[in-house]
């Protein structure tokens, strides 16, 4: 009898704790810009880049995200803005190549989930550095890849990578471009 109330004891004493860290998990999104309309920093999105933003407005806009990141790169910016404006968040900017403070908000950002969008080449340096295993390179011509990561006390779980949006014509309409291979697993090993 002792050994059952010692358990509801501990139990009870331990239920507020385990109820706190189910809540501390949260999703963050990590998309590359959308196609501009060249290669310059300051270029716009291309009609493309727009389409695609407004696809993953559609595809987020049920994910609970309560905090959009972007870079001082402005095709980062229009990528997100149709999801900001949809769900009436100002997104935070900070700077493109300032990967170590754009890890630290992310971490440490209040409760919700998150949609970080970056450049390419940022990419493989934010996912290792929130934790969630090594990123391969963001091939020049993709634009569709999106990764999913769960934080949970501070620490990522492997990233998934996953593809919104496909860019590729629809069967039946002309090709406009080459195929391109499926990107290899970014979860690590455990």
């Amino acid at each position: 009898m002792k050994t059952c109330s010692t358990a509801a004891f501990v139990a009870l004493m331990f239920a507020p704790h385990i109820a706190l860290a189910q809540q501390s998990g949260r999703t963050i999104f990590l998309v590359r810009h959308a196609e501009r309309v060249s290669s310059s920093a300051s270029a716009s999105l291309s009609p493309a880049g727009v389409k695609r933003s407004e696809c993953l407005e559609r595809t987020l806009q049920d994910s609970g995200i309560r905090q959009i990141f972007v870079s001082d790169v402005k095709a980062t910016q229009e990528t997100a803005a149709a999801l900001a404006s949809n769900l009436k968040i100002k997104p935070s900017m900070v700077p493109v190549r300032d990967t170590s403070t754009l890890v630290r908000d992310v971490l440490f950002a209040r409760s919700g989930n998150a949609l970080v969008v970056a450049d390419r080449d940022s990419l493989p340096v934010i996912i290792p550095r929130l934790q969630a295993g090594a990123a391969q390179p963001v091939p020049e011509n993709e634009y569709d890849r999106l990764y999913v990561i769960t934080l949970v006390e501070g620490s990522g779980t492997p990233a998934v990578a996953l593809h919104y949006c496909d860019s590729r014509p629809s069967v039946g309409a002309p090709q406009t471009g080459s195929a391109r291979p499926a990107p290899k697993s970014t979860a690590k090993k455990r």
